[in-house]
């Protein structure tokens, strides 16, 4: 299954360690999203993983180290342009809140975050607005790029996002707010086995 996961906006304890151990158990890709951090924060941050594992990393912001660092890059939606994908072999990206221009927003792009799916874990009161008959209707058809889900995923409903149609799913709350992110990662593998 394609398990991906979105880091917690402020400083974690061990984070490089943490995603490591993250990646040993099934995660496919670790997005770093840090608002508040400078350009020496985030290069720092990618610095301490391994030089195999920095490839699986896609930042949200300071796009720039991508000429640095193996890193894919992740997009906001409504930045007003259509992206496209570098010539380096790196992930490009980009988030989604509606079905309304989901194919546009994929096109190239590798892959697109929809949400929110679920009622938010991590935002109290953030809930979708699409219907789960809408999402299984437009998902049924052709993209051309993959498309997963983000908001309020986690051990109970995960894999009803699968059966409308995602092609994997984002992990965020359910992982940052337990007490031990790398056994509820490794929860989803077992369950999805």
């Amino acid at each position: 299954m394609n398990l991906l996961a979105v880091s917690p906006e402020s400083d974690y304890a061990d984070e490089a360690a943490c995603v490591v151990r993250l990646f040993e158990n099934g995660l496919r890709r670790y997005h770093l999203r840090k608002p508040g951090w400078t350009a020496d924060q985030t290069a720092g941050f990618i610095g301490q993983l391994p030089g195999d594992l920095q490839s699986r990393i896609s930042i949200h912001q300071h796009h720039e180290l991508a000429d640095t660092f193996p890193v894919g890059r992740h997009h906001k939606e409504g930045a007003g342009v259509i992206l496209t994908k570098p010539t380096a072999p790196a992930a490009v990206s980009r988030s989604l809140h509606t079905l309304s221009g989901l194919e546009d927003a994929c096109q190239g792009m590798d892959y697109v975050f929809l949400s929110p799916v679920f009622p938010s874990i991590s935002k109290p009161g953030y809930a979708p607005d699409e219907s789960f008959a809408a999402l299984r209707s437009v998902l049924s058809n052709e993209h051309s790029a993959n498309v997963y889900a983000l908001g309020g995923l986690d051990i109970n409903n995960f894999e009803e996002a699968l059966e409308l149609g995602f092609d994997g799913v984002v992990l965020h709350g359910a992982l940052w707010q337990s007490a031990d992110p790398v056994k509820v990662l490794a929860q989803f593998g077992r369950v999805a086995a």
